[in-house]
This record gives C-alpha cells, structure tokens and sequence, in this order.
C-alpha cells in the first residue's frame, strides 16, 4: 500500500510558487516610486550584499561599491559605506580658519565608523572613567576632617571608625553597581534604574541629584587640584581663578576630541596620581611602622562646636564625597571593548579597590602623623611634606 501511494505522489503534477503567488503584486505607484529611488543610486558593479553593520566582512572581492551622487557615502571597502564627514570647508577665508581652529582644538571629524575605534580597553578605560572617584581622595579625608576639628582636636580620634564605615559602604555601593553592569549589559545608571524600579519620579529625583553632582564635582574637583598645586608652589596662589579656568577648559577639550582621545590624554595624569599617592602611603606606613605606630599627639585645637549626632552626621557625608562618581562605569558600558559588560565590572573592581586602599590609607596616615586641617596647606600637602621632607625654603 506504501508503494502504491508513493507511485501516486510522484504521478501528481508538481508546482513552484513563485513570489507573485505569494505576495500581492506591486502597485504602479509602487514600481514608479521605487524606479524614482533607484535614480538616486549609480551601481558600478553587481550587487551581493549591503552591511550596515560596519563589523561585517565585506562580501567578496566582487561586491558592489555603492555611493550617492551627492558624496554623502563613500565606499570603504567592497560591500562596505561610510559616512563622509559632515563637516565640509567653507568657500570663505574665515571659515576655512575657523575650521582649522576647531580641527586642532577638537581633532578631525570623527566618521560613522569610527565609533569602532574608539572603544575602551580596560588600562585605558580605568584612568578615563575613574579619574573623578579616585581624585575625590585627594579632598574627601580633608572634608571629613574639617568637620571633625570643629569639636576641638579630641574628636579626630573618630576618623578611623568612620572610615571604617564609609569603607563599607564604598563596598556596597560598588558591588550594587556591578550587578547593575550585568543586569543593563547596554548601560545604565541610577536614573535609568530608579524608573525601572521604583517608577518614573524616582528616576528624575536621580537624574536631579546627578545633574548637580556632575557640576559640583567639577567645581570641588579642580578647586581641590589648584589648592594642592599652590600648598606644593605658594607663588601660584594669586593665579588660583586663571589656573583653575584653564584646567576646566583642558578638560572640556580633551573630553570633546573623543573618549580614545580622552583616554590617550588623561591615562598619564592618572597613573601619575595613582602612583603618587600609593608611594606616600607605602613610605608613610614604613615609616610609622618603624617607631611602632606611635600616634602622633595632634596640636591643641579648641573646639567650637560641641560633638553631637549632627555633627558626627556632617562629617560623615562631607567624607562621603569620596565616592563621588562611582557610577561612571555603568554609564559608560557600550564604551568598552567586546565583552563589554565583562570589562566594565572588571574595570569597576579595580576602581574600588583603588578606592578603598587610597582612602582607608590616607586616613590612617593622617591620624598616625597627628595632622589636623589648617588654613593655607591641604592635608595631602601637609602629609606629603612629612612623608617625603624638604627644605621648604627652598
């Protein structure tokens, strides 16, 4: 019975579908507006195959080269379209210099593609995306200290409970935004993820509180730096406004030539800081090891301000700008290279841990030593100063 039934299929006429038979036919008005659109296009070759995705491979060494009559897309590489620049040269003498200008200032216009190239990798990515929570060090021991000596030089003796605190909490903070990394592999920050969770006003209560760290953060950020610059030269003092307008204005251009152009200009400095710092904790720590870690008597400060909970909570927070910027890497997630969100909890690791040890020793540094907060010298210049001692004279 088998046989006979497969006989009978075989004796069957067979048809072919075809796409007309499938779909229902185009529309003169169709066909006249897809002639239109095809005008627009010289074809110089046979066409294979179209990426738009600028990762794909080319389709072979007969692919088509596209482009537009009016040069808004060049040809690459076979099969391949990019984005000519957008900026063209004007036909006047002050706009070509004007082009000049903004090409040395912000670098070459940057074309479609070139978003490829200007991923991250991580010994990059760390000094680029971190150089705003690790500078945060230089100034957030200080501020909690400030604080404290308003209770007279007996209330320092809180700093290291504290610390111990805001330790913990850098911690916390840290592996929070590491499950936010892999949960929002695209990026993501505390205003994208308060709508998602809590609701939409949550997400803008964050986005508020973002919009006014980012421009505090750059105010007390270069502030902090120019302070440290004229405690090292006091000469500089009286340039203290110039200097720190041209430091935002060196940071706007950096910034605005490209996150890789961003990377190749600020991954020294920071490196340099870096080692700075964990040189001065190293020979500090040597040192107070050396005569047993003694504390160092603090000088005689009166207090003015009697110690209470809401003085103890002042400087806590005022310690807490410590942190300030810590969510940079999960923002800044599509900016790494592939696996993206792999290399941004890796590089999120590395930036708390230079976190806390940079924190966490600089406090014990500066109790140890007995400093105390005074006018006209930062505490990193003063510990500096102890821990590598010169000549002041000079």
């Amino acid at each position: 019975m088998g046989e006979e039934r497969d006989d009978a299929d075989r004796d069957k006429p067979t048809t072919s579908l075809s796409p007309s038979a499938e779909f229902p036919p185009l529309s003169a008005q169709d066909v006249e507006a897809l002639r239109r659109f095809g005008e627009q296009w010289q074809v110089e070759a046979p066409v294979r195959a179209l990426p738009v995705d600028p990762e794909l491979p080319p389709s072979g060494p007969s692919a088509a080269h596209i482009r537009r009559p009016n040069e808004r897309f060049r040809p690459d590489q076979p099969g391949e379209l990019t984005a000519t620049p957008a900026a063209e040269w004007p036909d006047t003498r002050l706009g070509r210099l004007t082009v000049r200008v903004r090409r040395v200032l912000l670098g070459p216009p940057l074309t479609t593609k070139a978003v490829l190239r200007e991923r991250l990798r991580k010994l990059v990515a760390l000094p680029v995306l971190s150089s705003d929570l690790l500078s945060s060090v230089a100034y957030g021991p200080e501020a909690l200290l400030t604080v404290l000596v308003l209770a007279g030089s007996a209330a320092l003796g809180l700093s290291l409970p504290m610390a111990a605190v805001l330790v913990v909490l850098m911690l916390a903070v840290g592996a929070s935004y590491r499950q936010t990394v892999r949960a929002y592999p695209h990026g993501a920050g505390s205003y994208l993820v308060a709508s998602d969770s809590i609701g939409p006003r949550a997400g803008v209560t964050a986005a508020v509180g973002l919009i006014l760290d980012y421009v505090l953060t750059v105010a007390v950020s270069v502030s902090a730096g120019i302070a440290a610059i004229t405690s090292a030269m006091p000469a500089l003092a009286p340039l203290t406004v110039p200097l720190s307008l041209l430091i935002v204005a060196v940071l706007l251009t950096g910034n605005l030539r490209g996150i890789r152009a961003a990377g190749n200009i600020f991954a020294a400095p920071t490196y340099l800081f870096l080692g700075a710092i964990g040189a001065t904790i190293v020979v500090g720590l040597a040192q107070a090891g050396a005569r047993g870690f003694t504390v160092v008597q603090p000088p005689h400060v009166p207090p003015t301000e009697a110690l209470g909970v809401l003085l103890v909570a002042r400087a806590f927070a005022s310690g807490a700008t410590s942190m300030t910027g810590i969510e940079a890497v999960s923002n800044a997630v599509p900016a790494l290279r592939p696996t993206e969100w792999r290399n941004a909890r890796t590089v999120l690791t590395w930036m708390v841990s230079f976190l806390v040890l940079l924190f966490a020793g600089l406090i014990l540094l500066i109790y140890l030593n007995g400093l105390v907060p005074r006018p006209g010298e930062t505490m990193l210049s003063q510990l500096a100063h102890h821990t590598f001692p010169t000549d002041r004279g000079m």
